[in-house]
């Protein structure tokens, strides 16, 4: 054997020790670093939960204070505007003579929402209507509001009605 036959064997029997190092050891040891790494970041989240779990419970405590406070249900705003209209028409002696069934239009990226209703009764009463579900129940603004002396000729009453289109942009 020749010292160029020696050379290139001891070059390639030395890298043949580098890959077989490689895979024996450093590749078992880059791969448990890696495993390491993940346990240290899940140790981390782990850590955080109780204070994220309390931060949780109190947003849950404002928007439920806020869902309370705009007398807001798990129903559809539908249902929550007919509620509001109705204890409204129980306290101030008014009638709801009909309830339509929305108009939805999107428009530019937004939905909006009209809904139409007629209610029977005095000026101020329907006035007052009007302020409670713009101002109050903030459900939306009052599009329109347009009355309407009706003159019943089987009784001989004359009767105000106001027809509302409250308007919501979503």
């Amino acid at each position: 054997m020749t010292i160029k036959q020696k050379n290139t064997t001891l070059l390639i029997s030395f890298f043949g020790v580098l890959i077989l190092g490689y895979f024996l050891s450093i590749s078992e040891t880059l791969s448990l670093k890696k495993n390491y790494d993940n346990l240290k970041q899940q140790e981390q989240l782990y850590a955080n939960i109780p204070k994220r779990l309390q931060v949780l419970a109190q947003k849950e405590r404002h928007y439920d204070s806020l869902l309370k406070h705009y007398q807001i249900t798990e129903t559809s705003l539908q249902n929550n505007l007919l509620k509001t209209i109705d204890r409204y028409a129980i306290d101030h002696n008014i009638k709801i003579v009909s309830f339509d069934e929305p108009h939805s239009v999107f428009e530019k990226g937004k939905q909006t929402n009209s809904y139409a209703f007629r209610v029977s009764g005095d000026f101020n009463s329907i006035l007052g209507l009007a302020y409670q579900l713009e101002q109050r129940s903030k459900f939306g603004m009052v599009k329109s509001l347009e009355f309407e002396k009706i003159k019943s000729f089987r009784t001989g009453k004359i009767t105000l009605e106001g027809q509302f289109i409250l308007q919501l942009v979503q």
